[in-house]
């Protein structure tokens, strides 16, 4: 028993327990069912690469946390500009999904317009969102905006993430969300850039890296995948993606894990992740064993790696690997950090093995240890849980190690660092480390690497350019599984 309720509880429900607002783990997942959101999209936003990202984005992170549904209204008929999922149109898409197409907007309901908003007068919580290049973000209803014109599609990822931050805030009683104008520019992650400013956007993106190292598949590695989904690759047969991962789909992954569904409860993540790449149209290779520090990347495999595994032994071997360039992000696990991003890449001056192992970021997956927990002081879920004979003291230290989690958080982080990748191909600047607060998102720090980086793993050029392919670094034997 004490597994089946940390391995079904809600990770965003989690919140609740930890806070002590919620007496059961039943009332905390019911607080989630009153939740709802509705999307709208209008006809020119329709037609916008970017904001196709943001809906879909949007309604991909909030129908996993706002379990009362997610509705959507607007031009749906619009064809689908990239295949990020299965479908030929927006409403193909939003069924896939799992979002509740409707003709009209519901009142009492918070409203995020993608783009425009709708001709009506709307009472309550109505926000939209913007993007210009790349910078992205979301205003009130009746306040200015970006252009919404010179399209990047993870500034969409960016809006379509943040509005439903923005409308978790809302629930959580926050009481300026909603009435606030939120944004950062994803080339210029600078406290002193202002997103609204065209000096803090970025040149149009000729090329993308199109040679993955994928390490960890859940909240953070489907992001990052759903990312480099949406981006407009001139031919994404050059992609290829090598997926490590051991972990098998429990029944909460769907809670944090953008390319999960119910059905995959029992499958490896490897697999799931592999079928969505290869209906995708990229090539994929599974590696199904950890990520240790015996691995070395051969000749002919990616150089460049994305990390998103939530443990410090891994993070501390990334550079022994062979990589020649890494990216990794972490998120905090709990009820005050849930919603801090930190994002590192190597090589650096501050080596990998240094910040996991003697530095205090080594904490940053959450508490170790199995030692058993006092009951008193505990929140009052965890003392109902025990008193039912749910779990016992360990079961309870188990349930407190599992880390408060919300989608929208993770694809924040993917937005983030897909940029910084894509920056690095286009002038060779990489940040070493990018610290983000989603609860005031100006006040960010960031160090960049002093000397402009050499890119050594592949790159495709874009198709909205009409740039050919650059480099095909892979294997003609690499369809093989590990």
């Amino acid at each position: 028993m004490a597994e089946d309720i940390i391995d079904t509880l809600n990770r965003s429900a989690k919140l609740f327990m930890d806070r002590g607002t919620a007496a059961t783990a039943e009332e905390a997942e019911q607080r989630l069912h009153s939740f709802r959101m509705h999307l709208f999209i209008g006809e020119s936003a329709a037609l916008s690469p970017s904001h196709q990202a943001a809906l879909l984005t949007a309604l991909n992170c909030a129908r996993r946390t706002f379990l009362g549904g997610v509705t959507v209204s607007g031009v749906l008929d619009a064809p689908l500009t990239l295949p990020v999922v299965a479908g030929t149109t927006l409403a193909d898409a939003v069924g896939h999904l799992q979002g509740t197409v409707v003709e009209d907007i519901p009142q009492g309901v918070p409203l995020v317009s993608i783009g425009t908003p709708p001709a009506i007068d709307h009472a309550g919580f109505a926000i939209r969102t913007t993007f210009e290049g790349w910078r992205a973000g979301l205003v009130p209803f009746d306040a200015p905006a970006l252009p919404d014109s010179a399209e990047f599609a993870p500034a969409g990822v960016l809006a379509g993430a943040l509005a439903v931050s923005e409308v978790f805030a809302h629930f959580d009683g926050e009481p300026m969300a909603g009435y606030r104008s939120i944004g950062m520019s994803l080339w210029d992650l600078k406290r002193s850039a202002d997103w609204r400013s065209p000096a803090s956007d970025g040149p149009v993106a000729v090329q993308f890296p199109s040679d993955f190292w994928v390490i960890g598949l859940g909240h953070l590695g489907q992001a990052f995948l759903w990312t480099i989904g949406l981006l407009p690759f001139a031919d994404p047969s050059i992609v290829r993606m090598f997926l490590q991962d051991v972990d098998r789909v429990g029944p909460s992954t769907e809670s944090t894990s953008v390319l999960t569904f119910a059905t995959d409860t029992g499958r490896l993540k490897t697999r799931i992740c592999a079928d969505w790449a290869e209906a995708r149209g990229f090539r994929s290779r599974m590696v199904e064993r950890r990520f240790a520090s015996d691995l070395r990347v051969g000749h002919d495999e990616p150089l460049l790696a994305l990390c998103g595994v939530d443990n410090p032994q891994a993070r501390a071997i990334l550079e022994g690997a062979g990589f020649a360039t890494v990216f990794e992000a972490g998120l905090g696990s709990g009820v005050e950090d849930f919603r801090l991003i930190r994002t590192h890449s190597f090589p650096a001056p501050n080596k990998a093995l240094g910040i996991w192992t003697d530095g205090p970021e080594v904490d940053e997956a959450g508490p170790q240890g199995n030692a058993p927990v006092a009951l008193a002081g505990l929140p009052p879920a965890y003392k109902d849980l025990h008193d039912r004979g749910g779990l016992d003291e360990c079961g309870l230290t188990r349930l407190g190690q599992v880390a408060v989690g919300a989608p929208f958080v993770g694809m924040i982080a993917a937005a983030v660092l897909i940029s910084q990748t894509i920056r690095m191909v286009a002038d060779g600047v990489r940040p070493t480390v990018a610290n983000l607060d989603l609860r005031a998102l100006q006040h960010r720090s960031l160090v960049l690497r002093e000397a402009h980086d050499i890119v050594l793993f592949g790159t495709a050029g874009s198709a909205s350019t009409g740039c050919p392919p650059s480099r095909d670094t892979s294997s003609p034997a690499f369809s093989q599984n590990l």
